[in-house]
């Protein structure tokens, strides 16, 4: 995912589209101030809200906190579908 890491005068960078993964819509916000960059991706599925992950570093660009949530939030989605597949009743 590619995330336009130039900031507006809030510090706050753009939000992107979110990204689809595995049937979870994922979007990304990402924050610099002076010391330190902050991030969150917040995870919906079917329109509903089920989760956030956030970071935070301070010698981190906004693409490089961006591309680490990504890579977080994908892994949290497939560990969702890895335990819902194991829940399902066997026939």
């Amino acid at each position: 995912m590619t995330i336009d890491p130039t900031t507006h005068s809030s510090g706050a960078s753009p939000s992107p589209s979110p990204s689809h993964y595995r049937g979870v819509d994922i979007r990304i916000d990402v924050e610099r101030t002076p010391d330190c960059t902050f991030g969150r991706a917040d995870l919906f599925e079917d329109a509903e809200f089920r989760g956030r992950l956030s970071i935070g570093s301070p010698r981190a660009t906004p693409e490089d906190v961006a591309n680490r949530l990504a890579r977080l939030a994908r892994a949290k989605v497939d560990i969702w579908r890895s335990v819902q597949r194991h829940r399902r009743p066997a026939h």
